[in-house]
């Protein structure tokens, strides 16, 4: 399932294109993504494309003087994918698509082959906003994360992934950031010192930072606006390479499983 990075990818790459673009249609070709009703949206400018958590945000403008501008929030799951198609060559190539909205100028593409993606509009901006904290944001300060930890009664992997308390992490970037800090995830998150959450804090922004210039990880599924996969998995310290070796200590990496999940660290200089 697309993380932080992931998500932050595709909606830096839409926003050039879709940016003061105005709608002319929008089409829901499949009845999954109509758990709400479909707001008129002809002639109503884009006028924002941003990452939300995990999701991506579009904010509209209103249709008219009198109008009120409504925003619609994008969860792509496992497999969905937005798609900027500058003209119909190109939108002729992709198949599985589940919605389209035809702009001025190009279209943009839903398409989500397991059908897990989903569409929520608003009308109110401040019901977008996640629960937790976006660790890249300035509200994630040092004093910020140690507060957190000093109340979570949770090992570190599972404090990671709660998104009422940090937004945008999985599985992934989860056993990553804990690598980089030296951090085992089986410990808990109450039992850090001072210098170790410090620590955990600038692995947090260093790993993000990376993986969204290498335009996020991908070993199967993810795939950004232009149809291209990322290639932070050529840097990746531990996930997925369980039996390897550790290329900071000589250490094996293990696997084991927590919360149902997966987690990869190296038990020779994770601690």
């Amino acid at each position: 399932m697309p993380e932080l990075p992931e998500v932050e990818t595709v909606a830096r790459q839409l926003a050039p294109h879709l940016k003061g673009r105005t709608v002319r249609s929008l089409r829901i070709l499949d009845p999954l993504l109509r758990a709400q009703p479909t707001p008129r949206l002809r002639g109503r400018k884009i006028v924002d494309v941003r990452r939300s958590g995990k999701q991506v945000l579009f904010e509209f403008a209103p249709a008219s003087r009198t109008g009120h501008p409504l925003w619609l929030t994008v969860h792509l799951r496992m497999t969905g994918r937005l798609i900027w198609a500058s003209n119909p060559v190109a939108e002729a190539k992709e198949d599985r698509v589940r919605a389209r909205f035809g702009l001025d100028h190009g279209a943009l593409l839903f398409a989500d082959t397991r059908r897990f993606g989903t569409f929520r509009w608003f009308a109110d901006e401040r019901e977008t906003r996640p629960e937790g904290v976006d660790p890249l944001s300035e509200a994630m300060t040092v004093e910020r994360l140690s507060e957190m930890a000093s109340r979570a009664r949770q090992n570190m992997k599972a404090f990671l992934l709660r998104q009422d308390r940090i937004v945008g992490l999985g599985n992934i970037y989860a056993s990553e950031i804990l690598y980089d800090a030296r951090i085992s995830p089986r410990r808990r998150a109450t039992a850090l010192r001072p210098t170790e959450i410090k620590r955990l804090h600038g692995s947090t922004r260093k790993i993000l930072r990376r993986a969204i210039e290498n335009c996020g990880t991908t070993f199967s599924d993810f795939q950004d606006a232009h149809g291209l996969t990322g290639s932070y998995q050529q840097y990746l310290g531990v996930y997925d390479r369980e039996h390897e070796t550790c290329d900071r200590c000589g250490g094996t990496i293990r696997r084991i499983v927590q919360q149902q999940r997966s987690t990869y660290y190296c038990g020779g200089c994770q601690r």
